[in-house]
């Protein structure tokens, strides 16, 4: 091994190489960023486009219908779905993950600038976005205090979020809760009426009359001197609105904006509301930028706030309501204590082994170097300090001694037996070298297609992967160049402490000799072993169908969300009344510490939607788990708003925005007829209700919404002159107002609204006698034309690939899986078949969770192949890796009833926990059949080859595998925050490394000898079928492909 010959010749090179090595990764640590989970580009884009005032039928065929037929072309899409709701389409488009989310935008940019003509002149320019996931808020701002809310906004406005603006990585600061300042103009109809003037009159003078404009250049003197122009008629207070002229009388009389309206420096209407623990105020919800570090902006904003605070007019309160990154910290934190932990047990079970200070020092300092080398990787790659990498540092601990300590017992026993230590560190490395290069690239063979997996779980686990894949390959540049040099110059033959420590040597002594009977035991009754092992297989078999399933496991953050449903036609000021029961409800819930409540803060701005953030007491100083907490919030919320027609509580989404499913379950109901599919959707939420593994059961379809709709005379109307446009147009001002401009003041722009008096719009009688202007002039009364009335409407329209739908949405109730809620959905359907026209399509986790399994299916295939061909290769047979690959399946089963103890799911960390433990298990078979190999070539039998190197290697393969199992403990045991993500990793290495070592111990000796018997029976069966000339025949060579 001519790189440990120089190691063990040049020490100073050696440690200068490893030292690079450190050097380097230590300045890659200082560089590297703290977030919960790997950044995941996810190629979403939406495109949102206003109509003011349009229903959501209109906005459905007059806007989303007419983008979808443009968007549609567009190559790479995997989805495409649209909500057309009152005044605002919204189409996310879902591309393949392997396209450019950029290139995407971009291409849809093309696609909508084309779409452009067929949308409605007054619609607004729609807006093209690539929705990131790291869209939800990191942080909420709640300001509150004894002040008029438009100053109280105004603060939040020009002085909060300017500030907070201005943080590096901050990206966008929303207002909740907040009343800007806005120039009302208050039509009265009567007035109006009697100077003959319509709302489109008032508009028109405003925004006309209203103006700055540029006027050109003035050139003076010859050139000399060159002048800007510019038109100066903007108004900027209620008296100048008042002024400006809407039309002339005949008697050449001024009919000004203040005789038909009157004018007030007010604020807007309020739409939305803000309230933390029954106060109410000003909400700013902060965004980060793409790609930025969570904790370093949220750190930056908490200590602006802190000087904002100090900072603020009296009896001005600001609290952060709430803060994800702290739970980021937390978890983190929680992380890195495990990984001190582990360090600590697999140092202590080297020890155990070793007995000796020098070796074990030699063997972890295998430890801090393969893992600070890693974070080269790190900065080379782009990756983070996140859940994923520091979980991948944790499993990489137990495997990183792994050569190590190969190499070090292997020199120990040499200079034991009293061989020089510059020779034995040589001879030792050489002789192990075969094994430990089996057994990492092994590894390597498992871990490289975890890193390079397709789709959404290839893009989640590529840090994980790649953080394995370099520290163990780092690890092995340590075996092989520090471990023999410091062993050359630190081990002693017969160093193995004291009297007490010299027991614990009798005692491996002791159970070598007593595993040596084992093996021969094993050698003999060979069949009696493979079918015990066939016997643990069905067990574990058994085991692996009792345990539940799911894509993520529900996690205790010590924080949820909860959404309400009030009854359609709700308003502000009822949405206000129910919020305050609703928050002394959940307040009066133990462990609950925060309730913080916001109505219409979405892009819809609906006021009968209540959205919840609760914290609660931390995990580790309360007695329930969150699902329960989440349990006593649905009574709560039921109990306190009787009227709600859907109550929901949900964990805080890991990713979320862009259509993103956050649901369990999301069955999809497409079809031609909304009614028909509607129906559907009912039957399917009436048989949820019913059955135990659901909560949160509720349609995406809501109906009854009442609304003030006019039906036109077409007749009358020509005959009056007056189009469906104008009269459209003439409500949408007068109902619910529109702008007319803007104006500018202190260095900032307000909006100019004109609306009818709200005294005069109260009934369909008074809608009717509103006017607007026929196409000669004259006045015309709306009820001459068309019929006001109260009736319904659908809330919205869901569409999925350009089929109309509905949605039913469930999540699993506390205590059930989402394997066991798919599998009764799909009970549920199968007795309830859907009627022809309709199509049915699985979204929302239960989605994510099928893709999971396929994508890990592939990988293992993968790791199956590449580990074959690397255990071939360097076996140089064709035989042999299927003996050591025997271990794979005997570790599944302990790691399948270990799961089962341990009451845990085989969620996407487990999958990838089982992946793992196939590459970790290899290296017990690699070492016994590596040196039975070597004894077999030194002329013993295979009998007495395997009795001899079985026993030899026993201490290494129980070093190893003991020092994975106590690396992963802090993992299965962790009760800290985000732990139940990776528990499920711990109990399946732990229980497959338990059953795989003992199992393979006994089980690939016994294998070994297959082959001879397979040649025996061969040749016995061979001779049978020979003719009496070829009976003389007195042996039979060994198949090639038997080893």
């Amino acid at each position: 091994m001519w790189l440990a010959d120089i190691s063990i010749r040049r020490p100073v090179f050696a440690t200068m190489m490893i030292g690079a090595l450190v050097v380097l990764g230590l300045i890659n640590f200082t560089r590297l960023g703290v977030d919960l989970f790997p950044r995941v580009e996810f190629p979403y884009v939406s495109v949102s486009t206003s109509l003011e005032g349009a229903a959501p039928g209109t906005i459905e065929t007059e806007v989303s219908d007419v983008l979808e037929e443009d968007l549609n072309s567009i190559s790479g899409m995997r989805q495409m779905r649209s909500i057309s709701a009152e005044g605002l389409s919204q189409v996310f488009l879902e591309f393949e993950l392997e396209e450019d989310g950029d290139v995407k935008a971009q291409d849809v940019r093309d696609k909508v600038s084309i779409a452009l003509r067929g949308l409605p002149t007054d619609a607004d320019p729609p807006v093209v976005e690539k929705v990131d996931p790291d869209a939800s808020p990191i942080l909420s701002i709640m300001l509150s205090g004894d002040m008029p809310i438009r100053e109280l906004t105004t603060y939040a406005d020009e002085v909060v979020k300017e500030r907070i603006q201005r943080i590096p990585g901050v990206g966008s600061v929303t207002l909740a809760g907040g009343r800007e300042r806005e120039m009302r103009i208050w039509l009265d109809a009567v007035r109006m009426r009697a100077v003959g003037v319509t709302a489109d009159d008032v508009v028109r003078a405003v925004r006309g009359g209203n103006a700055e404009l540029p006027g050109g250049r003035l050139e003076i003197g010859g050139a000399e001197r060159e002048l800007g122009a510019r038109t100066m008629a903007e108004a900027r207070t209620p008296d100048e609105f008042g002024a400006l002229v809407v039309q002339w009388q005949p008697n050449g009389a001024a009919v000004r904006v203040r005789d038909v309206a009157r004018i007030e420096d007010g604020q807007q209407d309020e739409r939305s509301f803000a309230q933390l623990n029954g106060a109410p105020g000003v909400a700013l919800e902060v965004r980060r930028q793409s790609g930025r570090n969570t904790v370093e902006v949220a750190r930056a904003i908490r200590v602006e706030v802190e000087q904002l605070s100090k900072a603020a007019p009296a009896g001005v309160d600001m609290v952060i309501a709430r803060d994800t990154s702290r739970f980021i910290e937390s978890s983190i934190g929680d992380v890195q204590f495990e990984i001190a932990v582990a360090i600590m047990l697999v140092v202590l079970v080297t020890f155990f082994f070793l007995l000796s200070w020098r070796a074990t020092i030699i063997v972890t300092l295998a430890i801090p170097t393969s893992l600070v080398a890693t974070f080269i990787a790190f900065g080379a790659f782009d990756l983070t300090i996140n859940m994923m990498t520091l979980l991948a540092l944790t499993v990489a601990i137990g495997l990183l001694v792994d050569d190590a300590i190969v190499v070090t017992e292997a020199i120990q026993r040499d200079i034991d037996e009293g061989v020089d230590a510059r020779s034995a560190a040589f001879a030792a490395t050489k002789r192990v070298a075969l094994a430990v290069l089996a057994g990492t690239f092994a590894t390597l063979a498992v871990f490289v297609p975890i890193a390079f997996m397709e789709g959404i779980v290839g893009r989640f686990f590529f840090q994980y992967g790649l953080a394995i894949v370099f520290s163990v390959s780092v690890s092995l540049l340590v075996a092989f160049t520090l471990t023999p040099m410091l062993a050359a110059r630190l081990l002693k033959a017969g160093d193995h402490g004291g009297a007490w420590l010299s027991r614990i040597e009798q005692f491996h002594q002791a159970t070598m000799r007593r595993y040596g009977y084992i093996v021969r035991w094993a050698l003999k009754h060979r069949l009696l072993v493979m079918a015990i092992a066939l016997g643990s297989l069905v067990v574990g078999g058994v085991a692996a169908s009792m345990v539940p399933s799911t894509f993520m496991s529900s996690t205790d953050r010590s924080e949820f969300l909860a959404t309400v449903k009030l009854p359609q036609g709700t308003g502000i000021a009822g949405a206000r009344e129910a919020a305050a029961r609703a928050d002394a409800g959940l307040r009066g819930i133990d462990d609950v510490n925060l309730v913080f409540v916001t109505v219409g803060a979405g892009s819809r701005q609906r006021s009968n939607e209540l959205e919840f953030y609760v914290a609660i007491t931390p995990k580790q100083e309360r007695s329930i788990h969150q699902m329960l907490v989440m349990d006593k919030a649905r009574a709560a919320l039921r109990q306190a708003i009787p009227e709600a027609t859907e109550i929901v509580a949900a964990e805080v989404p890991w990713v979320s925005g862009g259509g993103i499913g956050q649901a369990a379950i999301e069955q999809v109901v497409m079809g031609r007829d909304l009614a028909e599919a509607e129906a559907f959707a009912a039957r399917l939420v009436a048989a949820m209700d019913s059955r135990p593994e659901f909560a949160d059961v509720r349609s995406t379809y809501e109906g009854g919404r009442p609304e003030l709709q006019l039906r036109i005379d077409r007749t009358r109307a020509a005959d009056l002159g007056v189009s469906a446009r104008d009269l459209a147009n003439t409500t949408r001002i007068l109902l619910g107002g529109v702008e007319a401009g803007t104006f500018e003041e202190g260095g900032r722009r307000h909006d100019v609204r004109v609306r009818l008096e709200e005294a005069q719009r109260q009934s369909p009688e008074a809608v009717a006698l509103l006017q607007t202007r026929s196409l000669e002039g004259r006045p015309v009364d709306l009820g001459q034309v068309a019929d006001p009335r109260i009736g319904t409407g659908p809330v919205q329209i869901d569409r999925q690939d350009r089929a109309r739908k509905v949605s039913v949405l469930a999540n699993s109730a506390t205590g059930v899986s989402l394997g066991a809620s798919v599998e009764a959905m799909n009970a549920i359907i199968a007795a309830n078949p859907p009627p022809s026209g309709i199509e049915l399509v699985l979204e929302g986790q239960a989605r994510r969770m099928a893709e999971t399994t396929t994508a890990i299916g592939f990988a293992f295939l993968l790791a199956l192949i590449a580990l074959y061909i690397v255990l071939a290769s360097q076996f140089d047979r064709f035989g042999q890796p299927f003996l050591i690959m025997l271990t794979a399946p005997l570790s599944f089963s302990g790691a399948f009833v270990a799961m089962l103890i341990g009451g845990q799911e085989m969620s996407l960390f487990g999958q990838i926990g089982l992946l793992a433990l196939m590459g970790i298990v290899m290296k017990n078979g690699i070492l016994l059949v590596d040196r039975a190999n070597q004894l077999v070539e030194e002329g013993l039998s295979r009998a007495d080859a395997m009795a001899q190197a079985a026993p030899e290697r026993l201490r290494p393969v129980l070093m190893t595998a003991f020092a994975a199992i106590f690396g992963m403990i802090p993992v299965a045991f962790a009760s800290s925050d985000g732990s139940e993500w990776r528990n499920a990793m711990g109990f399946i290495v732990i229980g497959g490394l338990i059953t795989s070592t003992m199992l393979t111990l006994i089980v690939v000796p016994a294998a070994w000898m297959l082959p001879e018997d397979t040649a025996r029976f061969w040749q016995r069966l061979t001779r049978r079928s020979l003719t009496p000339a070829k009976e003389q025949v007195t042996g039979v060579a060994p198949l090639p492909w038997t080893g």
